[in-house]
């Protein structure tokens, strides 16, 4: 919890990436990004992250992140 804006900026980061398409839904397109976070104890975590482009505002907004097994 104390080092939340490290986090925040690490999966921002993420952004920086190449993004896949995944789906389009009624509120926008959904993107897929593969990234790498490292925890602050060193140790390295393959993430999956969801992000969507909403169809009305065209903002960029992070819906969600979670380990990546395939890796």
């Amino acid at each position: 919890m104390d080092n939340w804006q490290q986090l925040h900026s690490d999966i921002r980061q993420l952004l920086e990436g190449s993004a896949t398409f995944v789906r389009e839904n009624p509120w926008g397109r959904l993107y897929e990004i593969r990234g790498v976070l490292s925890g602050p104890n060193g140790r390295k975590l393959a993430v999956r992250s969801i992000w969507m482009i909403e169809s009305e505002t065209g903002l960029t907004k992070f819906i969600t992140l979670y380990a990546d097994k395939k890796k």
